[in-house]
Formats: structure tokens, C-alpha cells, sequence
């Protein structure tokens, strides 16, 4: 390709682009990284089963062992949201997989519970950053015709890793006990981060941001090495003419227009994860009480969890044809029913047809949901709003075990899956009222239409 004398234009060269072997390698790198997240998800819940089950901890044990997860996952979150923004996002990587690691292979030698939540929580600080800056990144690499369909493929091989933990629980914790899942969750991650270090290129959206033209410049063209004929970069003016203006602009969460996606980022991340982790971190729990062996348990489980499969091709299937904000509404809707169901649900036959469906809707919202919040903030604040409103989620999941607890004791699963009904009716109706399809429209366009809303 000639070399090009205009100016970067990150954003229109990217959107321009069919997919290359730059963003096969970048996005199976950081599906590498984020599938620990919920990989680790359920080694949580199968964790803390066999923990029970063992005598090493107690249901209040577990629920500090969860909260205490979420307090390192909300400041990791934090942090990298900061680190994102200000230093880039290949820099927020550098240390969150690190970290991750580290902690999860010290968990596995702890030699006592108390040990054990301290390496949990680090653990968890460390893990706060993979997730957000793995949507992120992808979002501001994938062309914009396909972003839907990209998304949700990447969610799709990150939440293999719920039927994957499901299936490793089953096979490592009767034979090599609990301790076995740190270590296999522990090891992997190393290998990975250290790739991510070496073949991973910086976002060029956020570079240019940075006026590191020459650096962005570099990037772009090893996307666009191979990629063939390629459209005029004229033929996205309206990107083209958004990036050259906001460049260099200081931009605030809460600017009119910007406060209005904020406002419903938080709002949708805490209603959303604090419902999810209800059910995935404690469903093999609800089995343990119903007098399941841990065996049939984590069989069960196991089934229940390859609803992750479905719903994540579907959503890969539907969100660039139908549009994210329809998808969430609708989405929502079905999950507070289903919620309902299963909470009432009377026998273990019940209970796993509504929880396969749970887990397949629930992986439908999440696909969509994690490619929709950082695709309404600019550029420069992307990784920071993100993250604050992924961090409103894992608030969300601080106080939730222990929530959950008391509605189980007081009123057994129903209750616990009523408060999962409402959660869902909740999202709707915001995302209904205050949200923006982003279906087909580049990042930069979106930029431009949402910080000229007044709230």
C-alpha cells in the first residue's frame, strides 16, 4: 500500500478494514486473557462448594470470600479504567494478568482461610482490569459493520470458560481436591500475558488521541498489511471530520450528553452483575443444600452452564441485525421471567431447564452488554467510563453474597431469584428510556451524537 500524506484518521481507517491477520491475532490474545474472568467466576462457585463441603469454610466463610474478591476486582476495575485512559491500553494489561496469576497460584498454597482471602483479593485487584480492557481494546479495534458480531464472538470464547470450569470442577476437585482449580486457573494466565506483552499492538484510536501520530501511524499499517483494496478513507467523512475535532479535547464523565451515558452505564452494570453473580457464583451451592453429592452437583452444573454456548452465538448471530439497545430490553425482560421460574421451580428437572435457559440469556445480555458500554464514551475517557461503571457492578457484588444469604435463609431461592426479577425489569426500563443504538455507526459518530445531547 502507498504511504498515506493525510492525516492518520484512526478511526475511518479502521472502520474501513475487513478483518486482517493483525485482528485475528489481537483478538485472540485478548480472548486469552479475559476468559480467566469467567473462568474464574465459576472456579468461585465450585470452590467454594467443595470448601463447604470439606469444612474449611463456612457459608458466611464463603460469602467474605466472595466480598472480599469484588473489593480487589472494584479497585483493579478503578485503577485500570485510570491507567487506560492515561497510559494506554496495552499498558493496563501489562500488569492485571500478572497480578491475576501470581495471586491464584499463591491461593492454592494457602494454608489457612484467612491466608486464602487475602490472596483472593489481590487476586481480584489484578482481575479488575482484564475484562474492561479486553472489551475495550477489541471495541476500538474491530471495523464497525461487524463490531456487534465481533463482540459477542469474543464473549462467546471468553464464557467457554464457564462450562470449561464447570467441566474441570467436576473432573479436579473429586480426585485432586479444591486447591487443583487455583493451580489450573493460576499457571495458564502467565503464558498469555506474557504473548499479550510481545505480539499485542496499542489501540491506534487512543494513540492518535495522544497526538502519537508517527506511533499510530505504525499501527494502522500493520491492520492494514494485507488487507487488499481498500475504500477511500473519505468515505467516512463524518468520522473523519469527528476525530480530527475532538482531538486533543478534554472530556469530562459527566459533560452534558456524556453524563446521560454514564449515568446509564452504572445503572445497567450494577443492576446487571449483581443479578448474574447471584445465580453463576451460587447455584452450586443451591444444588449442595438441596442434598446433591458434590459430584451430581457440579454434573449438573456443568449442564446448566453450556447454556453459555447458545446464548453467545445467538448474540454474535442477532446484534449487528437487530441493534444493541432492543437486544437488552428484550433480553432483560426474558431473564426477570425466567428469574421467577427457576426461583420457584420444585424439582432438580425444573431447575436445570431454567437455569440452562438463565445461563443462555443471561450470556445473550453479557455479550452485548460489555461491547455496548464502551462503545457510548469517547476515546479519551473510554477505559475510565467503562470501568466506573464496571466498578458500580462489582459494588454491586460486595454486598450481594451476604444480601443473598439472608434472602435464602429468610425465604429460600425464591426470594433470592424474585430480587434477580426486579433487577432485570429495572434494565429494561432504563436502557428503554435512556439508551442510543449503536448498531452500524463508528465509534467516532457516536462521540459526535452523544456529546450533543443534553440530558
Amino acid at each position: 500500500m502507498a504511504e498515506n500524506s493525510s492525516p492518520v484518521m484512526a478511526g475511518p481507517r479502521m472502520d474501513r478494514l475487513p478483518m486482517t491477520r493483525t485482528h485475528y491475532k489481537s483478538f485472540f490474545l485478548l480472548a486469552g486473557g479475559s476468559f480467566f474472568d469467567g473462568f474464574d467466576v465459576y472456579l468461585a462457585g465450585g470452590v467454594l462448594a467443595a470448601m463447604a463441603a470439606a469444612g474449611f469454610s463456612t457459608v458466611t466463610g464463603n460469602a467474605a470470600f466472595i466480598s472480599f474478591t469484588f473489593i480487589g476486582l472494584y479497585f483493579g476495575t478503578l485503577l485500570a479504567g485510570y491507567f487506560g485512559d492515561r497510559f494506554g491500553r496495552k499498558f493496563a494489561m501489562k500488569y492485571s494478568l500478572l497480578v491475576y496469576s501470581l495471586a491464584t497460584i499463591a491461593c492454592a498454597a494457602a494454608p489457612n482461610f484467612d491466608h486464602l482471602v487475602v490472596y483472593r483479593t489481590i487476586a481480584g485487584f489484578g482481575l479488575g482490569g482484564v475484562i474492561i480492557t479486553g472489551y475495550t481494546f477489541w471495541v476500538e479495534l474491530s471495523p464497525k459493520k461487524t463490531r456487534g458480531f465481533w463482540f459477542s464472538a469474543l464473549s462467546f470464547l471468553i464464557n467457554l470458560s464457564q462450562p470449561g470450569a464447570a467441566l474441570l470442577s467436576l473432573i479436579a476437585i473429586p480426585g485432586y481436591g479444591w486447591r487443583s482449580m487455583f493451580w489450573i486457573a493460576g499457571i495458564p494466565p502467565m503464558i498469555i500475558w506474557f504473548l499479550q506483552l510481545r505480539y499485542m499492538p496499542e489501540s491506534p484510536r487512543w494513540l492518535e488521541k495522544q497526538n502519537r501520530n508517527e506511533e499510530a501511524e505504525r499501527v494502522l499499517r500493520q491492520f492494514e498489511s494485507g488487507a487488499g483494496e481498500l475504500a477511500p478513507v473519505e468515505a467516512d467523512a463524518e468520522s473523519a471530520r469527528d476525530s480530527g475535532k475532538t482531538e486533543g479535547k478534554k472530556v469530562s464523565l459527566w459533560a452534558p450528553g456524556i453524563r446521560q451515558v454514564t449515568l446509564l452505564s452504572i445503572i445497567i452494570s450494577l443492576l446487571y452483575l449483581t443479578a448474574w453473580f447471584t445465580f453463576t457464583a451460587w447455584v452450586p451451592t443451591f444444588f449442595i443444600k438441596e442434598g446433591f453429592s458434590q459430584i451430581k452437583t457440579f454434573g449438573v452444573t456443568f449442564f446448566i452452564m453450556l447454556g453459555a454456548i447458545p446464548g453467545n452465538l445467538l448474540a454474535a448471530w442477532i446484534s449487528d441485525k437487530v441493534g444493541r439497545k432492543k437486544i437488552i430490553i428484550a433480553d432483560s425482560l426474558i431473564l426477570a421471567f425466567v428469574s421467577l421460574l427457576y426461583g420457584y421451580s420444585a424439582n432438580v428437572y425444573s431447575m436445570v431447564i431454567f437455569g440452562f435457559l438463565f445461563i443462555m440469556g443471561g450470556n445473550i445480555l453479557l455479550a452485548v452488554i460489555m461491547g455496548y458500554i464502551p462503545e457510548l464514551f469517547p476515546t479519551s475517557v473510554r477505559m475510565m467510563g467503562a470501568s466506573l461503571a464496571n466498578s458500580f457492578g462489582r459494588a454491586g457484588t460486595i454486598v450481594s453474597p451476604f444480601m443473598i444469604a439472608w434472602l435464602f435463609n429468610f425465604g429460600g431461592k425464591a426470594a433470592v431469584f424474585m430480587s434477580s426479577f426486579i433487577m432485570y425489569l429495572l434494565i429494561a426500563a432504563s436502557v428503554a428510556v435512556l439508551g442510543k443504538e449503536t448498531k452500524n455507526k463508528s465509534l467516532e459518530c457516536i462521540e459526535q451524537e452523544i456529546e450533543a445531547q443534553e440530558l
